[in-house]
């Protein structure tokens, strides 16, 4: 491919990332979740409320500054081990480019289909009735025959939470945190074992990659312990970045980005002559066969006749 039609390319898949973009603000500054009602007595609900372990800023930091760094200083290693080819600087950097982009386009992809499917549900947080408290005075929880009624029509009276903490406890389906953090953990496994060819050691890219994983996994497990989401939350955004993570780098990541290993099969040697060919060997046969061959040429075929029934 010439450097022209590269660099067209590259103009369009900025474009089309950009375009992608739109619909991401779009949804957090104007869209609105659905309102979701809840049952007076449902416990579920009635967890404290409580900071973040993981703070949306540290999710980003990790989630995007990691495979930032693993990819580039897995490439400028690439680069570094055959100095005596300078374009080898120039295509890593590319390769580098590529995977990045690759990154940060399947990141946003995965935020759109959080966000739609998160204001689609309207999902309440565990610790919703801690945060809203709503005035219970002003509706009966139950009915004639005393059920629990399901309340729809309610007000929030926590002054102290503000409506950016009343509309996100509207959002708990599924957990964003576990959709990023395992997103960008699969990625980068999934990189690493196509990128890193490591032979000075056996243990060090699973250890890098159980890493990643491991981090993913106390993400999601702070997102309960917070109070944030239910488990079923954080399974169902850990199964979204897991399957957006693969499918992406299993449709385009194997096509786009080159292998850690590109040696080419082994070659068989052309002849050039007759007499270079190789010789079919004669077959070895058994001195009973060479006899028989004998006997029959000689036309004694009564005597061999003879000779195999005394032996019988």
């Amino acid at each position: 491919m010439t450097s022209l039609a590269v660099s067209k390319q590259v103009i369009i898949d900025f474009f089309v990332f950009l375009s992608i973009c739109v619909p991401v603000l779009i949804v957090h500054i104007m869209a609105e979740p659905v309102n979701v009602g809840f049952f007076c007595k449902d416990e579920s609900l009635t967890l404290p409320y409580k900071p973040d372990t993981v703070s949306q800023a540290l999710l980003l930091i990790v989630s995007v500054g990691f495979p930032f760094v693993v990819i580039a200083v897995s490439e400028g290693f690439r680069a570094a081990a055959k100095t005596r080819q300078p374009q080898r600087v120039r295509t890593a950097m590319f390769i580098y480019a590529k995977a990045f982009g690759l990154f940060l386009f399947g990141l946003v992809i995965n935020c759109i289909f959080t966000d739609t499917i998160k204001y689609s549900f309207g999902r309440l947080r565990p610790h919703f009735l801690d945060l809203c408290k709503p005035d219970f005075t002003k509706f009966n929880c139950t009915d004639e025959y005393g059920v629990a009624k399901y309340i729809q029509d309610y007000e929030c009276t926590n002054t102290l939470a503000d409506e950016k903490l009343i509309k996100d406890s509207h959002m708990s389906f599924p957990s964003g945190h576990a959709s990023v953090s395992v997103y960008s953990a699969i990625f980068v496994v999934l990189y690493l074992q196509l990128r890193m060819n490591i032979t000075v050691s056996h243990f060090l890219r699973p250890a890098l990659q159980v890493g990643f994983l491991l981090m993913a996994t106390l993400c999601c497990v702070t997102r309960v312990t917070d109070h944030k989401h239910f488990s079923t939350d954080v399974i169902a955004g850990s199964l979204l970045g897991a399957t957006t993570a693969g499918l992406l780098f299993f449709k385009i990541g194997w096509r786009l980005i080159p292998g850690a290993l590109t040696s080419s099969p082994p070659r068989l040697p052309r002849a050039t002559s007759i007499e270079s060919e190789p010789q079919t060997p004669t077959p070895l046969l058994r001195p009973e066969r060479l006899v028989i061959n004998n006997i029959y040429k000689n036309g004694n075929v009564q005597g061999l006749k003879d000779g195999f029934l005394n032996k019988v």
